[in-house]
């Protein structure tokens, strides 16, 4: 999967909601962090530029981007001050805060060299509409890195079975991403089972 990323200290995280809380419960750990590590392999040992975490929750990322970046931006519907700048705070980090959502991202056109997007486009409905929005703060060259999970008997059971929360299944997803974007590179765990039965997807799309 390639080498595994940095996540602060449980202490360092002051609001310990779902799903953040699981990066720290033993059982649950490991399938969050490769979710994430199965996004940046992607870029594994490259440098990120200036990245949007869009969907930033708690920050949760902030310290892994800002050892990669030249510039680390986080934007929320749900932006939690308190617990991102106490985050910033004790690992002696900064970021820009914002606002907003992957469907009308404050920012200026080509801003960015990276977009993360983690566990945030399943929620959304109308993704090509929301990758448009991403492929215009991006930067001639610049890649968007999003996962998400795959939806089929096993995760629904897992997410008890709600598409009103996670709208747009893993193929909905894909096939916008395909629309927008062209030629995407695609990951999914575990790998050594085809895409539909497995539990989560990832996938690189470059702006030419």
């Amino acid at each position: 999967m390639g080498k595994r990323i940095y996540l602060p200290p449980k202490h360092h995280v002051p609001i310990l909601e779902d799903p953040i809380n699981f990066y720290y419960i033993p059982i649950f750990s490991s399938f969050f962090i490769k979710r994430l590590e199965l996004v940046l392999s992607f870029a594994e040992g490259e440098s990120l530029g200036r990245v949007l975490d869009i969907g930033c929750g708690t920050g949760v990322l902030f310290p892994e981007f800002s050892r990669r970046s030249d510039l680390v931006a986080g934007i929320d519907t749900f932006i939690q001050d308190y617990s991102l700048k106490g985050l910033m705070k004790m690992e002696g980090i900064e970021a820009l805060l914002a606002w907003g959502s992957v469907e009308e991202i404050p920012f200026r056109t080509e801003t960015f060299d990276t977009v993360a997007c983690i566990s945030t486009l399943e929620h959304i409905k109308d993704n090509q509409g929301a990758m448009t929005e991403i492929k215009r703060v991006l930067k001639p060259g610049g890649r968007l890195l999003a996962g998400f999970p795959v939806r089929n008997t096993i995760t629904d059971k897992l997410l008890g079975g709600s598409t009103e929360f996670h709208i747009a299944s893993h193929t909905d997803i894909l096939r916008a991403a395909r629309a927008v974007f062209g030629l995407i590179k695609e990951k999914h765990f575990p790998g050594w089972v085809p895409l539909n039965i497995s539990l989560y997807c990832a996938f690189e799309g470059r702006k030419l």
